[in-house]
């Protein structure tokens, strides 16, 4: 039988059976699979705390006809820190459901696995969480090869602005051009911490000052080129960062 030795995040888990869960694990090996972890939902479970959401851990898997069963693991990390704070817990959940909805199974995805632990450090370290989230945004397209194009207007080559984004091609338009109707404002300050974000991804986020203006509008442009592909307005996650007004 197949085994799959793997560090991995749990991003979700649902019940299964009447003691059983199912786990979504992102794997750094294996990329996003789905696994049975049988007997986890009593109470007396030893393996218990490893299939928790936010928790990462050394896995071991067992491939099965539809998922992998769970058969052991050693507990690396819980983000257990993340719960006493909701504006953090709920950016938390919002990485790991975006993962989820963007990630097909199966398919290896280490960079992403490294994107989203760090993140995730990140967001406990850092005093202002929506920046963590602007820049996990931003490099998580990258990686999804989605990366938005910031340097010229698409149809004339314009370089000064000012521009508009459009999330259908991913790319500039001057006010000049013709552009779609639901193009996004993009200020020339947005503009420069988006390069930032992309070109220094985490490393330098500490002294990367983003304006409510230019939080908004970063926002709604990774928004628009992600809901253009996974229709993520629907997460759950995202509904409640709206609702809250914590985005």
């Amino acid at each position: 039988m197949k085994e799959l030795r793997s560090h991995a995040l749990v991003l979700r888990t649902m019940p299964l059976g009447e003691a059983d869960k199912l786990l979504t694990l992102l794997t750094r090996e294996a990329g996003k699979v789905k696994a049975v972890a049988r007997g986890s939902r009593k109470t007396k479970s030893k393996f218990s705390a490893l299939t928790e959401p936010l928790t990462l851990g050394s896995y071991l898997l067992h491939a099965g006809k539809t998922f992998y069963t769970f058969i052991q693991g050693e507990l690396l990390k819980s983000y257990t820190g993340l719960q006493y704070d909701l504006e953090r817990l709920a950016y938390a959940q919002y990485f790991c459901e975006i993962c989820d909805r963007c990630l097909p199974e199966g398919e290896p995805s280490e960079t992403v696995f490294h994107l989203l632990l760090t993140a995730l450090e990140a967001l406990e370290a850092d005093p202002r969480p929506a920046r963590v989230a602007r820049c996990f945004e931003l490099n998580l397209l990258e990686e999804l090869g989605l990366k938005p194009a910031l340097d010229a207007c698409r149809v004339c080559g314009n370089t000064a602005g000012p521009f508009r984004f459009d999330p259908h091609a991913g790319s500039l338009v001057c006010t000049a051009c013709p552009r779609p109707a639901d193009s996004l404002p993009v200020n020339a300050a947005s503009l420069a911490v988006m390069r930032r974000l992309l070109a220094y991804g985490f490393q330098k986020l500490s002294v990367c000052l983003l304006s409510p203006q230019s939080q908004a509008e970063i926002h709604q442009v990774c928004l628009g080129l992600l809901n253009h592909i996974f229709d993520v307005k629907r997460l759950q996650s995202l509904q409640f960062l709206m609702a809250n007004k914590l985005l």
